[in-house]
């Protein structure tokens, strides 16, 4: 793996401030698109108009599920040699990037190697911030590539790590904590939100933007944890956090619930209301300050409300 030194005979274009996220991980599954996707919609949402790349030859991971209108694809024998005409026609202005790498691209010796190198050094040479967000999962425990990327990158790169947290559990590899690069977390969506993102082929932003007719809540629930890893993309200087003002507006009102959201027929607007009664009537059975006189209306409310839950259980 090479630093992609500037290539003879580049030209240099006149210095400009814009940020390249790369996505990166060495196994498959551990979430590099997922991250894609939510940097998209913090970006997007933002006000920025991101440029997204898929480097990803094998899996088209973010082509799929955001149709190919929206993204760069770019083939794995591209050679370095082609790297100033490509930054010269898809690096413009001051629009942000976001290269989706396939999992263990960057160690293998396939030619695209060495044309991401030269490209990265070309926008870093044309006054781009390079990040290199190095994904860590749950389900895909592994860190030592993180100092592999500092070795080859950390010259010109600024190196994050994101903790995807996929099954919920907050499990990451031990010797991450340790580490002094800055972390982010991604937090665990649930299957049926993530089945409610699913429903349409088009980019977060958009989704978030126009929620699906009954599915309001849901995409509020998606929408706040794009805010709150936006939030982290702004302490880390990534987003300006005067931007934040319109995702945050798309993310209030997310109810607190007394049951996960496993499937997609728990996701709707009807379900999830049903669901949030449930939890205000538990939170009220069990509160500390419940006075003697206030038990039975509590219970009753509870007894109701679960009614209204198993009703919605039949009712599948």
């Amino acid at each position: 793996m090479t630093e992609g030194p500037l290539l003879k005979g580049a030209t240099i274009a006149p210095a400009r401030a814009f940020t390249v996220h790369i996505t990166i991980t060495p196994k498959g599954g551990a979430g590099k698109t997922e991250v894609a996707n939510v940097l998209e919609a913090a970006l997007s949402l933002c006000g920025h108009r991101p440029v997204l790349i898929d480097v990803d030859d094998g899996n088209r991971g973010l082509t799929r599920g955001i149709g190919k209108d929206h993204v760069v694809a770019l083939n794995w024998a591209s050679a370095p040699t082609d790297a100033p005409n490509w930054v010269r026609r898809y690096a413009s202005g001051d629009a942000p990037m976001i290269f989706d790498l396939g999992a263990g691209l960057m160690s293998s010796d396939l030619p695209i190697v060495d044309f991401l190198s030269s490209v990265w050094r070309l926008l870093y040479n044309q006054g781009a911030k390079i990040v290199f967000h190095c994904i860590v999962s749950t389900n895909a425990p592994t860190s030592r590539f993180i100092g592999q990327i500092l070795k080859d990158y950390g010259g010109f790169a600024e190196v994050l790590i994101v903790c995807n947290d996929q099954d919920r559990s907050a499990s990451f590899p031990a010797d991450i904590t340790s580490r002094e690069n800055r972390q982010l977390k991604l937090d665990h969506l649930a299957p049926g939100l993530q089945a409610v993102r699913l429903l349409r082929k088009a980019p977060l932003s958009a989704l978030i933007a126009e929620p699906m007719q009954g599915y309001s809540i849901a995409t509020k629930m998606i929408a706040a944890r794009v805010y709150r890893f936006a939030c982290q993309l702004a302490a880390a200087s990534l987003l300006d956090p005067a931007r934040l003002a319109t995702l945050e507006a798309a993310a209030a009102g997310v109810p607190r619930l007394r049951y996960t959201i496993d499937q997609l027929s728990d996701a709707t607007d009807d379900r999830i209301g049903r669901n949030a009664r449930l939890s205000k009537a538990h939170r009220r059975l069990v509160a500390a300050d419940l006075i003697p006189s206030g038990l039975l209306s509590a219970a009753e409310d509870y007894r109701l409300a679960h009614a209204a839950w198993v009703e919605r259980i039949s009712a599948m």
